[in-house]
């Protein structure tokens, strides 16, 4: 035998041609954080005035995007059962 043949071979110097190249994803939980990032940013005031627009758009369409996937439930907004409805509303308010 040869010395060629037995010495072992460093993979690292084989190229992975037959392995597939995933290509980048992003997943629902990437997009769930993003969106709680820029819950957070906006808490914080780190969005400039200028900002607020494409930040808000992005935020927007994040949110309808996860919560039309059923990602994201929509939190009902909690009312009252005194809270009055409708035009008696206006009224009871006017009248205080």
């Amino acid at each position: 035998m040869s010395e060629e043949d037995t010495q072992p071979v460093d993979t690292a110097e084989v190229p992975a041609e037959d392995a597939p190249e995933s290509p980048p994803a992003l997943g629902v939980n990437d997009l769930k954080l993003m969106a709680n990032v820029i819950e957070v940013v906006s808490n914080r005031g780190a969005i400039k005035a200028n900002e607020m627009a494409a930040v808000g758009s992005l935020y927007n369409n994040l949110m309808n995007f996860l919560i039309a996937n059923g990602a994201v439930e929509v939190a009902e907004p909690e009312v009252s059962q005194d809270a009055p409805v409708g035009e008696d509303a206006q009224e009871e308010e006017t009248e205080e």
